[in-house]
């Protein structure tokens, strides 16, 4: 079974490799932009969620009537769960609070080798703002009755005009947020600063490694010199994205996450008037219920027996997610 330690060590050895035969056979450099493509392989923590702990994502009305809408009837598409761009999170903060072993590290390369690279390349080094961008799908966790909460009604169910999707099956990696004081690394607990700094350990070993890969590399591999720095980077932004201020540790959350796709990858939703919102589709929905699984029709939806009937046909009739459970609300909330 794959974990952190073996995904990172056979990255870690192909780099290596590229290192020491590169400047001799250079066909080993046209290996990076598949190995590094392929770094959303890597395992970020050995997180998997308790048999009692359910995760849950709240959403619109309008997004799971997205997900879940009627198609052309001849070409039936699998419903899939969005992957929003993180731009618009309610963390001003998002992606930024850098844990100072980490930040170390991505300062100390920046400065020797990686901005210098971005500087000189085809792309201008001001544009990494824009493609370091991540897209996520966030999950509220808890024990059971967490998909029919009320604060989360609030925070993220549209005031309760919404529902949430509790999954119980994982078809790719799921995330727990790390959650730390910026304004005092020192009050982490022993366990979290152990964890916090095996993965500047490993960072630090694969910066290394790709400092060693430029270094060795000929003038005439510019490109491959790109791909390598922003490869890193990407990897560095994941973990970034999974650290949030102390003061969201309420939430527990848990996230897919995917930093820099590709730009054909990226779609736009207009639902929402003059506010564009970019995302990526994650996995299908058919991967991640089974008969443990529930749809929550929020408190405030309009006619919500219609609306109940409605997911169930689109969920069980129409897409064959017949195990699934649709459900309304329990909760007495009136909007205000």
């Amino acid at each position: 079974m794959k974990n952190v330690q073996n995904t990172w060590n056979s990255l870690i050895s192909e780099l290596r490799q590229i290192s020491r035969e590169g400047p001799e056979r250079p066909i080993y450099y046209q290996r990076l932009p598949d190995l590094l493509g392929k770094s959303s392989e890597l395992i970020l923590y050995d997180d998997i969620p308790e048999s009692t702990v359910d995760l849950v994502h709240y959403t619109t009305w309008d997004n799971v009537l997205e997900m879940f809408k009627e198609k052309d009837k001849k070409k039936q598409e699998a419903p899939i769960i969005r992957m929003y761009n993180y731009e618009q999170s309610n963390d001003p903060e998002e992606g930024q609070i850098k844990l100072p072993e980490w930040e170390k590290i991505e300062k100390e390369a920046r400065s020797t080798w990686i901005d210098d690279i971005l500087k000189n390349g085809s792309r201008r080094k001001g544009d990494m703002a824009l493609e370091l961008n991540t897209y996520g799908c966030s999950f509220s966790s808890g024990s059971s009755g967490v998909e029919d909460d009320l604060t989360y009604w609030r925070l993220y169910g549209n005031d309760g005009r919404g529902c949430s999707l509790k999954i119980s099956r994982l078809s790719e990696r799921i995330y727990k947020v790390r959650y730390r004081d910026k304004n005092d690394f020192d009050k982490r607990t022993d366990l979290d600063k152990k964890e916090d700094k095996e993965v500047a350990e490993r960072l630090s070993d694969i910066f290394d490694v790709g400092k060693s890969i430029v270094q060795r590399a000929p003038e005439d591999q510019g490109k491959t010199k790109e791909i390598l720095a922003e490869g890193l980077l990407r990897i560095l932004y994941w973990y970034y994205h999974l650290i949030k201020h102390i003061d969201y540790e309420r939430e527990k959350e848990w996230r897919m996450i995917r930093v820099m796709p590709r730009p054909d990858a990226i779609r736009f939703d207009t639902s929402s008037g003059n506010i564009i919102k970019r995302y990526v589709e994650g996995p299908p929905l058919s991967q991640l219920l089974s008969s443990a699984s529930a749809i929550t029709v929020g408190p405030t939806v309009p006619n919500r027996g219609a609306a109940r009937a409605y997911l169930e046909y689109l969920a069980k009739e129409v897409h064959n997610i017949p195990y699934v459970n649709v459900k309304n609300s329990s909760q007495n909330y009136r909007q205000v």
